[in-house]
């Protein structure tokens, strides 16, 4: 037997017999289901959102429970990856298992979540003790190589890592712990039942090879509808060699029959079957092209699709939209909104989308400039969360109003087969004759009024019409709203379409129709 495996056993068994003098004295029984109980007990966050899980209550036998297994939860990264993008995602009980507890604050926003920290998943229950990463300081070096915080930790250590009780070694683990363990194939019996829909996420950095052996013995996988997780074969596990740990993923889907584990990086927002579970819901008979810019509504002029752009200010957003509504003359307007806010006032969106037509925005706001830097797994996480939100309500947005693009966005936006609509006139301007101290804040409201509709008008009469959009957050475009529409309605000689005639209108067909090249798109889009 060799020295490290010899350590790991020694140091499971005395953190076992250290760890269970106090709950022994306490009347403690750790083969009992007591254990369990109390184990997910250690939750933290508003009462509101973390009661107690019972684990023996089975209340609910009249509907299927589903469950998110986050077993390795780090960050709370999977939660949220997991809670903005995955497919009823809310509507999961989630389940976070994590070693370090300086991390229990980052699951505290949300709801129907249960935290078990600091606990480790295991084959079996005990104490065990847990090697985490030291907190970050100007001064303490590179982690396995690479500046970096990793958080977390593990329950096997090179003997380097062991020895170095100051640093941690290569990856920096020097804060030592004895935490519980749990038997995570008994606790998933004990919890949920077979008729359930559980969703395993296991990324425990080695534990992973005698947790799915205990499970397959076990029999737990009949439990399990989706297993998602990452295999460490380089962790310096006990009892298994480096071969048998490349060649177990086999193994458990030669004994499961069924059951083959899917790649999971919260990290690098990635899942194996993420464009699977995100098939395309926007309507082929759809006017325009998915993926395809739209700002004008096509050769004939004088025509004008009106949108507004709603902002995260709600009070904003519901005194225009209020004035909209009551407007005399109805007039089509769409309006894009974020997901964040379709989430955080589902009855406003829903009410408006009785009246009006309804896209969406990304997620959330971002500051200006720096949604079209962020790597493309964000752009698509971003994409996908604010469209669920919106089908959440009942609305299936076909229409895109992006803070800005590059030629990789727009991909993304085709792969969600959205339209974008790109403002050819908006309030206020981003190109052009800006709004300055000196040439409109300066004056009063009455004098602002006439400066905004001329500078409206000046970009309409270059652009012949198309596009026009307002932001909601812009507390003057209140001021001028109803003084617009008057002009618009009855001076200018605009004649109002819809954004999707305007589409229409500019691609001169129905439908998802064949894409037109624009420079440099063409390639990026044939290569998709």
């Amino acid at each position: 037997m060799n020295m490290t495996r010899k350590r790991h056993i020694l140091t499971f068994l005395l953190g076992t017999v250290v760890g269970l003098i106090p709950f022994v004295l306490h009347g403690g029984d750790i083969s009992s289901t007591e254990y369990s109980e109390q184990i997910s007990e250690w939750q933290i966050g508003n009462s509101d959102e973390n009661q107690r899980f019972s684990l023996f209550d089975f209340s609910q036998k009249s509907r299927q429970r589903k469950f998110f297994l986050d077993c390795g939860a780090n960050t709370a990264s999977s939660v949220e990856f997991f809670r903005n993008t995955y497919p009823d995602g809310r509507d999961y009980i989630i389940h976070s298992f994590e070693i370090d507890q300086r991390l229990c604050p980052y699951f505290s926003p949300y709801q129907n979540l249960h935290l078990h920290c600091p606990v480790a998943v295991s084959f079996q229950n005990g104490y065990v003790n847990a090697f985490t990463e030291s907190g970050w300081s100007r001064d303490r070096g590179l982690n396995n190589g690479r500046d970096m915080q990793w958080g977390g930790g593990t329950l096997f250590v090179t003997d380097e890592e062991y020895e170095d009780v100051k640093t941690g070694g290569t990856r920096k683990l020097s804060v030592r712990t004895t935490i519980p363990t749990i038997d995570l194939s008994l606790w998933i019996q004990q919890n949920t039942r077979k008729d359930d829909y559980v969703i395993l996420k296991l990324d425990v950095e080695g534990a992973e090879f005698d947790i799915l052996n205990k499970m397959m013995e076990d029999g737990t996988f009949q439990w399990i509808d989706r297993f998602y997780g990452e295999m460490h074969a380089w962790q310096p596990v006990p009892g298994w060699t480096h071969q048998e740990k490349i060649s177990f993923g086999e193994v458990v889907v030669e004994e499961t029959g069924v059951i083959s584990m899917l790649d999971w990086e919260a990290e690098t927002r990635n899942y194996d079957d993420f464009k699977d579970l995100h098939p395309v819901k926007v309507p082929r008979t759809e006017p325009g092209r998915s993926g395809n810019t739209y700002s004008f509504c096509g050769k004939t002029t004088n025509k004008l699709a009106l949108t507004i752009g709603v902002g995260m200010n709600a009070k904003r957003a519901r005194k225009i939209i209020a004035i909209l509504a009551s407007y005399p003359i109805k007039i089509p307007v769409m309006l894009f909104v974020y997901g964040d806010f379709a989430e955080l006032f589902p009855h406003d969106v829903k009410r408006w989308a009785n009246r009006f037509d309804i896209g969406m925005r990304e997620d959330g706001y971002y500051p200006s400039g720096h949604f079209e830097m962020l790597d493309l797994n964000l752009v698509m996480e971003s994409l996908v969360s604010a469209e669920l939100r919106l089908q959440e309500i009942g609305i299936q947005p076909m229409h895109y109003l992006p803070m800005d693009w590059t030629p990789e966005h727009l991909r993304e936006a085709w792969r969600r087969g959205l339209r974008v609509i790109t403002p050819a006139v908006e309030f206020p301007p981003k190109q052009g004759v800006q709004l300055t101290e000196e040439n409109y804040y300066q004056y009063r409201d009455v004098e602002r009024i006439p400066k905004a509709l001329r500078i409206l008008d000046t970009k309409l009469n270059k652009t012949r019409g198309g596009v026009l959009t307002l932001d909601t957050d812009v507390p003057d475009t209140r001021l001028n709203l109803v003084f617009l529409l008057d002009y618009l309605t009855q001076t200018s000689g605009y004649n109002f379409v819809s954004v999707s005639d305007c589409v229409a209108s500019y691609d001169g067909c129905v439908g998802d129709c064949p894409r037109k090249s624009r420079g440099n798109l063409k390639r990026e889009f044939n290569g998709a």
